[in-house]
């Protein structure tokens, strides 16, 4: 899937350039990742807000196959490989979900949940835990510490899309009301 993935896009680009010769394209970018827009001279279509991920994993490998499919269902991620690096991402730019592998080295994703809960705009920010371990001890314990959601690995993206949408919507009608 990530073979075609990659072989699709470049296309697509070119075929929207095709389309409209001489056109202007903006693309997210780290100062304003919430916005896609694309320009002909007028606006052909209008801003929408993309639902940001923060997405943590330890092996490259897996963090590049989420990131290209989560980027495929049409989510802004920000993949990064340990738990400081979340950490300094969540504090620039909040997400609106997080999404954790719990087994990683130095800092664990049970002590990535436990210093982002400790922030206060980062505390209600819904959070999935991703682990190999089904074991009922790690499922309470990470929903004890401040996971919302916790999956099993292998996950299937459009699960994982799901439950990002799941808990997006959840929050967006939590803050309407």
């Amino acid at each position: 899937m990530v073979e075609r993935n990659q072989r699709f896009i470049p296309k697509l680009l070119l075929y929207v350039a095709e389309l409209a010769p001489g056109s202007r394209a903006k693309f997210p970018n780290q100062a304003c990742p919430l916005w896609f827009t694309v320009t002909t001279g007028n606006a052909i279509a209008t801003c929408f807000a993309m639902t940001r991920v923060l997405l943590v994993e330890d092996s490259a490998d897996v963090l590049y196959v989420l990131q290209v499919e989560l980027e495929w269902l049409g989510y802004d991620v920000e993949a990064v490989s340990d738990a400081d690096a979340a950490l300094a991402a969540a504090r620039r730019t909040p997400p609106d979900v997080i999404v954790s592998d719990l087994g990683m080295p130095d800092m664990d994703g049970f002590e990535l949940i436990k210093c982002i809960r400790k922030i206060p705009r980062l505390r209600s920010i819904p959070a999935i835990a991703l682990t190999g371990s089904g074991m009922d001890k790690d499922v309470q314990e990470a929903l004890a510490l401040g996971f919302t959601v916790h999956l099993m690995k292998p996950v299937d993206a459009s699960e994982l899309g799901a439950r990002i949408k799941q808990l997006t919507t959840r929050c967006l009608h939590r803050k309407a009301s």
